[in-house]
């Protein structure tokens, strides 16, 4: 499939996700284009959170020093704070350094990177900043997929821009247009779940709150008061802001909070009318946990808020979409290269739908238990008390703050959650608090610190595109079989030993003996393991990619 009006794959959608899939396909040599309606990236941050696995992904992608240059100090993610406004008092925090020694040890040895807080904006901007360097991307402005035409063995698309109207033509598409994008419905696909579990509103400002955040940064920082209660976001830990707060659309409108009526809210959640503030846009949302019911209908794929939504509470939205692109976008290059059959895309679902209905059970969990604490974004009772005249009901109001705020950990602090998933339909992500890192097959290939030509790099680093051979020191027979195979599959090979070096602890981690191998994934997941399995490496490989649960690569 050639020309101008056509592609291997169209992605519909330019946000984080529909840029990720690009870039991951493009890793792996498949051209598309993708369709954006509108005129560039919106300077509205929305998400911020970058969780650990997202941080890898970039750190694999090449983007991870860039969004880190961009994010909020790494101080500013240790603490969230309940106070009364910005500059008032304080009724608690969730520090990320007041927790088990354990606790603590497990996120630094579990991945080379962290979680951090980085705007959306920035990170897309990023993004399309790679994708554009791989020369194998179209991207597409202002141009608005209007209908398209699911046939079995190609995809018309009709888009609309400046140029007029317009046909494509792919072998695949892959939605991406968000929690109000109109295809998922048009697919005949539905969802399950709670629609409407309540609305916001998001100000997006700038403005010099040094004088409170120097002494104190934190991530959050919850109002909780009747005059202005809301959540303060610190985008860039220097003048970029979001303040979000409830919004009834029954009662209210978007029209009535007007710039100078947003600085007011925000000067009243501050505690100081003297902050020059300046607001840059205002948007509406609707928090609800949904999941798609199909991931896919024939050649059209869903990813991102397309296929699932959960509340924000976890910070796990446009992570898992980043998971959904790394996942989807190897195997549409299998398919489109040749390398693997269209049964492979069946695995996309099966993989990544039971991680989202985990992040929506999860986000939901923290929603409730904030909810029913009073601390979120309903804290209107909970300010009437604090406020009351009746000095034994505003302290009793205090202590009940000091003893709910401490169990909203999990809510900011869940490693299990991040990293724990594996694609293995009888494994269930943990949550808890205490990660342990898995080597059984589904599983990502555990972190741990190696050496290489001298110089010390994460067991990730191992990684190529297409599939990765990795092989105790004794194990050189394993590599010789996948290369006796002439599999057309992409791959290559590590050997410890010869290749590169680690101690018996980092081996034991990964889970190799003296003689054993393990194959990984393009999307750093394990797909097959000798000391698991009386299946052959070549067997195990040819389930990976025909589309066979991961866990027959376990079965004699």
């Amino acid at each position: 499939m050639t020309g101008p009006d056509s592609s291997p794959v169209v992605v519909i959608g330019g946000g984080p996700v529909g840029l990720a899939t690009a870039l991951v396909l493009a890793r792996h040599g498949v051209r598309s284009i993708v369709c954006e309606q509108y005129s560039g990236i919106n300077p509205h941050p929305r998400a911020h959170v970058v969780n650990t696995r997202s941080m890898e992904l970039f750190r694999t992608w090449g983007i991870a020093d860039a969004v880190l240059r961009d994010a909020v100090d790494p101080m500013w993610m240790m603490n969230i704070l309940w106070k009364s406004t910005l500059s008032g008092e304080e009724f608690g925090r969730v520090s990320m350094l007041e927790v088990p020694e354990d606790q603590i040890l497990a996120r630094l040895n579990s991945s080379p990177v962290t979680i951090t807080s980085c705007a959306q904006d920035r990170v897309q901007e990023h993004l399309l900043e790679a994708v554009r360097a791989t020369g194998l991307t179209e991207v597409r402005y202002d141009t608005t997929v209007t209908a398209i035409d699911n046939l079995k063995q190609q995809v018309h698309l009709t888009t609309r821009s400046q140029a007029g109207t317009d046909t494509l033509t792919a072998q695949f598409v892959v939605v991406a247009d968000g929690a109000t994008g109109k295809f998922r419905d048009s697919l005949g696909i539905g969802m399950n779940g709670q629609p409407d579990l309540g609305h916001q509103l998001n100000i997006y400002f700038h403005a010099d709150l040094s004088p409170w955040t120097d002494h104190s940064p934190a991530l959050l920082v919850w109002a909780i008061n009747s005059l202005s209660p809301g959540v303060f976001i610190g985008m860039d830990g220097h003048n970029r802001w979001t303040f979000n707060r409830n919004f009834d659309p029954a009662t209210e409108s978007i029209e009535q909070f007007t710039p100078e009526h947003c600085r007011t809210l925000i000067r009243d959640a501050i505690g100081d009318h003297s902050v020059d503030v300046e607001v840059c846009s205002v948007g509406t949302w609707t928090m609800s946990a949904r999941t798609a019911t199909n991931y896919r209908k024939d050649r059209v794929l869903l990813a991102g808020d397309a296929a699932h939504q959960f509340p924000p509470t976890g910070g796990l939205g446009m992570n898992t979409g980043l998971a959904d692109a790394d996942n989807l976008g190897w195997k549409l290059a299998a398919v489109v290269q040749g390398w693997a059959s269209d049964a492979l895309l069946d695995t996309y679902e099966s993989d990544r739908r039971p991680v989202a209905e985990s992040n929506t059970a999860h986000s939901v969990r923290n929603a409730i238990s904030m909810a029913q604490s009073g601390i979120g974004p309903g804290s209107a009772d909970v300010a009437r008390q604090l406020e009351s005249h009746d000095p034994s009901v505003a302290s009793q109001a205090r202590i009940n703050l000091g003893v709910s705020i401490p169990l909203q950990r999990a809510h900011f602090d869940c490693l299990a959650q991040e990293l724990g998933y594996a694609y293995d339909s009888t494994y269930d992500a943990p949550v808890a608090e205490s990660h342990v890192q898995s080597n059984r097959v589904g599983a990502r290939l555990p972190h741990v610190w190696i050496q290489r030509e001298g110089s010390q790099i994460s067991s990730h680093d191992l990684l190529k595109v297409g599939f990765t051979l990795i092989a105790g020191p004794a194990g050189t027979m394993w590599v010789e079989e996948l290369n006796r195979s002439s599999t057309a599959v992409p791959h290559s090979s590590v050997v410890f030993g010869s290749d590169a070096h680690a101690d018996p602890l980092a081996l034991a981690t990964l889970g190799l003996d003296d003689d054993s191998a393990i194959l990984i994934r393009p999307d750093g997941h394990i797909a097959w393991r000798s000391n698991e399995s009386d299946v052959p490496l070549t067997v195990g490989l040819a389930y990976a990619v025909a589309g066979a649960p991961t866990r027959q690569a376990t079965q004699a």
